[in-house]
């Protein structure tokens, strides 16, 4: 998304657009940034989530599953025909094992005793509701970051790098 960088003239005296520019131009960068990040933050958020999704379907409702390479390659197949790139076998693979590895860091909402009541209305129900359905695992760095960490078998030694790249 950079642009080409584009020389200022040189401040004549009094030149009152000086700080104006100056204000837009890191208003506009400091957007940019904040939007690069949030779309980072998105796809790990949802590679985590479709490696959860993945995990519950091949355990359906048991502790352990056996692993089924069947069902990556066919869900693979299907995906990449309907959404494009991105989910090849191996990306799929990576995003079950990113959900296995970081599950039990990410922190559980825990339910409140108002929360536990029936509710009265469906509007009740909808506000309850909201606070865990705004929750979002909270990962800070880039997916081809967590790649690189995945294949390092040590979990301290994971940990160390990943504390290392923020």
């Amino acid at each position: 998304m950079p642009g080409k960088p584009v020389k200022s003239k040189s401040p004549s005296p009094g030149e009152p657009l000086l700080p104006l520019v100056k204000e837009i131009r890191d208003l506009v960068q400091s957007a940019r940034r904040t939007a690069a990040q949030n779309v980072n933050t998105l796809q790990v958020v949802t590679n985590f989530e479709i490696g959860r999704r993945i995990v519950e379907y091949e355990q359906q409702g048991s502790k352990r599953a056996a692993y089924g390479k069947r069902t990556l390659i066919e869900l693979s197949s299907r995906l990449t025909e309907e959404l494009g790139r991105g989910f090849s076998e191996r990306n799929l693979k990576y995003m079950r094992l990113f959900y296995l590895e970081y599950h039990e860091a990410v922190p559980q909402i825990p339910q409140t005793v108002s929360a536990k009541l029936p509710a009265k209305t469906q509007a009740e129900t909808s506000i309850r509701q909201t606070l865990s359905a705004q929750f979002t695992p909270s990962f800070t760095l880039s997916w081809s970051h967590y790649i690189v960490l995945m294949n390092i078998d040590n979990r301290d030694e994971r940990r160390f790098y990943e504390i290392e790249s923020r």
